[in-house]
């Protein structure tokens, strides 16, 4: 009987505080009232899209490598004239200091071709099979 009267308080403090709450407030007030939600918050990423001319989505005449890094996390950047791309990642035992990693396209194309090759390497010593 106890437990029973634990649950039914814990629901009804559930539906009080629901019953409660602060209304959502729109994230798009210029938003006309026929659209729902969902399609006001898909809304910033849209613009978010078309804002910045980098992504993949945005410009049709970029290649497939640079979309695929860019897609990856990757920010193109000059550095002596060339153009890299680079990406900041935690360093291995450590959220708080961050390492930028960067290379030209053919380097990074390199660096995921051996990290590729090196998973396969593995999972074949793995299960224990030669075949490639």
């Amino acid at each position: 009987m106890r437990i029973a009267v634990g649950l039914l308080a814990c629901l009804a403090v559930g539906a009080l505080n629901t019953a409660l709450a602060d209304p959502p407030t729109e994230a798009n007030p210029a938003a006309p009232a026929g659209q729902s939600a969902p399609a006001t918050a898909a809304t910033p990423a849209a613009a978010a899209t078309t804002a910045a001319p980098a992504t993949p989505a945005a410009n049709p005449d970029v290649d497939k490598d640079t979309q695929h890094f860019i897609a990856e996390g990757y920010k193109p950047e000059m550095r002596h004239g060339e153009q890299v791309y680079c990406k900041k990642d935690a360093s291995l035992g450590s959220r708080v200091n961050m390492v930028k990693t960067c290379g030209t396209l053919e380097q990074l194309k390199l660096q995921e071709r051996a990290a590729k090759e090196n998973v396969s390497n593995m999972q074949r010593a793995q299960t224990g099979t030669t075949s490639h």
